[in-house]
């Protein structure tokens, strides 16, 4: 009987404890300091990557995965008559998604490819992978999958503080938050996405005020969505106390659908995000 199968890429931030236990396959990308590469997850940790982002005097970089990347993962785990489901960072972001979809091209013909812009990065792409696996482990079929997806992505709120804006202007992911630049010592924008890509959304002064700004985002999420519940997800760059902080807040401000979703992130977006960043995602279901 044909199988529905479900992909990401590293940037994606899972857990290895929920990638198994969800059966999601992982396509990493790579992070290259001077001359060495590395495939995020395979062979540097999370912890060796940030010691040498703020050690090196040199700014790493990313790149995608390759067409062919992909087909060997597709053809991997997929028989004749099988879909994959394909979820990837923003376009915006990354040309991650645009190899997924050449590769879907070049897989053996019975295998079908779907493609799935998640419009985000780090926790929140890995919250709509989850949601796809979830509803394929639960037997929905592909067009149900595909419609639960489509809710997700478009109904998401993102809301993330960074420490300093310097890495996402470096590494040109600044996107429309690049009018921040330059702005007073110690204020600490709260930053979200608009169509996939990094936009300002507030300033304020100190990180505290600014991770506290979110606890209000989470309670206008709740107003906006009265008798919804939220599948919510937090992923920070070495700032576990933080995240863990900002976690017990929203267990007795939102009514959740399931577990906080908290993770570290991984060097694909820790790359252009710095240490120091703790960020928040949410969406209503039910």
């Amino acid at each position: 009987m044909p199988k529905l199968h479900v992909v990401t890429d590293s940037g994606s931030d899972l857990t290895s404890r929920v990638l198994r236990k969800l059966a999601i396959h992982v396509v990493p990308l790579t992070v290259q300091f001077e001359e060495e590469i590395f495939h995020d997850g395979v062979d540097i940790s999370v912890e060796q990557f940030y010691e040498r982002l703020q050690s090196d005097d040199v700014m790493p970089s990313t790149c995608q995965p390759s067409p062919i990347d992909f087909v060997q993962v597709y053809e991997k785990i997929a028989e004749p008559g099988d879909t994959i489901i394909s979820v990837h960072l923003s376009t915006k972001m990354s040309g991650t998604y645009q190899s997924a979809v050449l590769a879907g091209t070049m897989v053996e013909p019975d295998i079908k490819v779907v493609t799935v812009d998640s419009k985000c990065a780090s926790i929140g792409a890995g919250m709509i992978a989850a949601a796809a696996a979830e509803a394929v482990q639960k037997g929905l079929g592909l067009d149900e999958v595909l419609d639960l997806v489509g809710q997700a992505v478009e109904s998401l709120h993102v809301y993330f503080v960074v420490d300093t804006l310097e890495y996402l202007q470096k590494n040109g992911r600044i996107g429309l938050a690049s009018a921040l630049v330059g702005t007073l010592l110690n204020i600490k924008p709260v930053l979200t996405l608009v169509d996939g890509e990094v936009a300002p959304f507030e300033k304020i002064r100190g990180k505290a005020r600014a991770l506290k700004r979110l606890h209000d985002l989470a309670a206008e999420m709740r107003e906006k969505h009265p008798n919804r519940r939220f599948r919510v997800g937090l992923s920070h760059s070495m700032s576990p106390m933080e995240a863990e902080k900002l976690a017990e807040a929203l267990r007795e401000i939102l009514p959740l659908d399931g577990e906080i979703m908290i993770g570290p992130i991984g060097p694909t977006i820790g790359v252009h995000t710095g240490p120091g960043t703790v960020a928040m995602f949410a969406y209503p279901v039910g």
